[in-house]
């Protein structure tokens, strides 16, 4: 019987030594590749919609407010990985600092072009002209002098432009005092992991800032859903990452992230997308065959 006990005890220390070793190769390895797997895939979703938008000329119902605080998230968690030399950090966000960059600037494109649109209606003799050369005196010459055309102003910068810009700022501020304050790694890190937990609660949770519009519309479709869905998987394994170190820079954001996607999950499934709905109430429809039947006269006129 003593033998007897002896091997099941045996057996017992084997067994959960075997599975504290999978727990700990599922929560340190595991879920951090799945991760950085998850993280690229959300980064990398909003481009064929992009890609769709420059091609009709108009974002339509696309929300590029993330895009601005995903290069805000991706540059301050590059600096985080670098601090704690961190490469599961620094893989999984380098590629999506890069890419938020292309998106930014597609989202800027097009906002331009909508204001453009919106400015010219279609009257040759409207010229559009840029806010800053209000001040030109040249100019003011050559509108004193022409009385029959009409000038619109046109901002300098879009909205968009102006939350990158921003956020940047923000950044640049943040690893200045990181760099070359009198701090230690450790302060570094939790300075840099502060604010990076602010900026990634609110990349998550940015595509709720249309949640006025959802539940007036009882209209989901400006929620992008491959977003959505790479969002919630990368909160889940980063998450679990975080619980595995204790890393509360990780964790924090990661778990606000996850309660963020749930929420946006909820709204989808409570108010269906419908983007016949979405384009006849904002006139986008009307606007684009306006835009295709100018151009179709212009080629046959030319022609």
């Amino acid at each position: 019987h003593l033998d007897r006990s002896i091997y099941l005890y045996s057996s017992y220390c084997c067994i959960v030594k075997m599975t504290n070793s999978i727990t700990d190769i599922f929560l340190n390895i595991v879920c951090p590749s799945l991760g950085t797997i998850m993280a690229s895939a959300m980064f990398a979703a909003p481009i064929t919609s992009l890609k769709k938008a420059i091609s009709r000329g108009s974002l339509e119902e696309l929300n590029p407010t993330p895009w601005a605080f995903m290069t805000g998230n991706c540059l301050g968690w590059v600096a985080y990985s670098v601090v704690t030399q961190n490469m599961f950090v620094l893989v999984s966000n380098a590629p999506g600092l890069i890419l938020s960059i292309w998106l930014n600037m597609g989202a800027a494109k097009l906002q331009y072009q909508e204001m453009y649109r919106s400015r010219y209606h279609g009257d040759n003799s409207l010229f559009l002209r840029n806010e800053e050369e209000e001040d030109s005196n040249e100019f003011s010459e050559d509108a004193n002098s022409s009385g029959s055309h009409t000038y619109i102003p046109v901002p300098s910068c879009t909205s968009h432009e102006h939350w990158v810009i921003g956020i940047i700022t923000i950044w640049m501020i943040v690893l200045t005092v990181a760099c070359f304050g009198p701090l230690s790694d450790v302060e570094r890190a939790n300075l840099i992991g502060i604010v990076v937990n602010v900026n990634l609660v609110v990349f998550y949770g940015a595509p709720l800032s249309t949640i006025k519009n959802v539940l007036r519309s009882r209209n989901s479709v400006s929620i992008h859903r491959k977003t959505l869905a790479t969002g919630f998987l990368n909160s889940f394994f980063w998450l679990a990452y975080g619980i595995a170190l204790m890393d509360m820079v990780i964790l924090v954001p990661n778990a606000s992230g996850f309660l963020l996607s749930v929420i946006q999950i909820i709204l989808c499934i409570a108010f269906p997308r419908s983007d016949i709905e979405y384009r006849v109430e904002h006139g986008v429809e009307e606007q684009l065959v306006n835009d295709a039947n100018e151009s179709q006269d212009e080629g046959s006129t030319s022609g």
